[in-house]
């Protein structure tokens, strides 16, 4: 049985992500984190950073998904073009039902799905319980939400065995 908090894969950050790497793992739809994944905690808009990356996530094909645990209305601001989808139904990560909300955005296609994000109570378990591949990335910032804090020590455990991927 796999490990429902390791992930299949671990980068420095989102940006160090080989977009060619990824196509070769058949991986065509990417449900993407925000919140210190994307850009620094708490950050109201997308930046000049992560609209590069999402831009490049297009012109390779991706479809884009993002998934938060922030309202509805705060996710929106990150949305500046048609190739963005968003998913915020009820529920947060790593419950089920945000994560196939976002997978019926791609037609229900696990085997072409991964997410990618910085926490592995939220992103990673999410992922891998609804079996996409998953990619986790160190936080961009140190700020956080205070329960988010307490996670980060139990995932120091979990981490000190990752060994970053280099593609």
């Amino acid at each position: 049985m796999k490990n429902l908090l390791k992930p299949d894969y671990y980068f420095k950050s989102v940006y160090e992500i080989d977009l060619n790497w990824l196509k070769g793992q058949n991986i065509k739809n990417i449900i993407l984190d925000i919140d210190n994944t994307l850009v620094s905690w708490g950050t109201k808009k997308i930046d000049d950073k992560g609209r590069v990356f999402i831009e490049a996530l297009n012109k390779q094909g991706f479809k884009v998904c993002l998934l938060s645990n922030s309202s509805a209305k705060r996710v929106k601001n990150f949305i500046n073009n048609d190739f963005i989808l968003c998913y915020t139904g009820f529920g947060i990560k790593p419950m089920k039902r945000k994560f196939i909300g976002a997978l019926k955005l791609f037609e229900d296609k696990l085997d072409e799905t991964c997410i990618i994000g910085d926490q592995i109570f939220t992103d990673i378990l999410g992922g891998n319980r609804v079996g996409i591949k998953t990619i986790l990335v160190d936080p961009i910032d140190s700020r956080e939400f205070i329960t988010t804090k307490f996670f980060r020590r139990l995932e120091k455990k979990i981490k000190k065995d990752l060994i970053y991927s280099k593609f």
